[in-house]
């Protein structure tokens, strides 16, 4: 089973989401077809995100990385990015961790291009990226998403 969380972007986009919001984990199957395919668009346009990182284009850069866990088990967890170093993303965990003992909001982590499911930045006050997320939200309640008010920019 993957975890995909949706209100870790509070540690991402403070003036998207209200401080108030409070975390919603959302698990997902890893067979779950709707969040494959958003994870799978989110990797494909993943050089795209480079390249608008490395250009100084946009702010708040992070990026989602499945951190195993267990035996088949990953955690997707949203980074707050400080570099890229080759296929080396480095920044600062988003938010304290469920099943990652030891890993903590605010700790510094590095990893590989290979585990990075997902990709974000603000510009124009709106968050672009965000694909997984845009799967979670469909599994909380309308008044949990109006809590979280993120203003999702289209995708490309």
């Amino acid at each position: 089973m993957m975890r995909a969380t949706a209100a870790l972007l509070a540690g991402v986009a403070v003036a998207a989401v209200s401080r108030q919001a409070t975390a919603q984990v959302v698990d997902f199957r890893s067979s779950d077809q709707e969040m494959n395919r958003a994870i799978a668009q989110a990797r494909k346009t993943l050089p795209n995100f480079v390249a608008l990182y490395r250009a100084g284009k946009g702010q708040r850069h992070a990026v989602k990385v499945a951190i195993p866990y267990g035996p088949g088990r990953r955690e997707h967890i949203w980074m707050n990015l400080t570099a890229i170093e080759g296929d080396v993303f480095a920044g600062r965990i988003a938010n304290d961790p469920v099943h990652l003992d030891g890993l903590h909001n605010g700790d510094a982590y590095r990893a590989e291009q290979s585990v990075v499911t997902d990709w974000n930045y603000m510009s124009g006050g709106m968050m672009h990226g965000s694909y997984t997320t845009r799967v979670a939200l469909k599994k909380l309640s309308p008044e949990q998403v109006r809590e979280l008010g993120l203003k999702l920019a289209p995708l490309p």
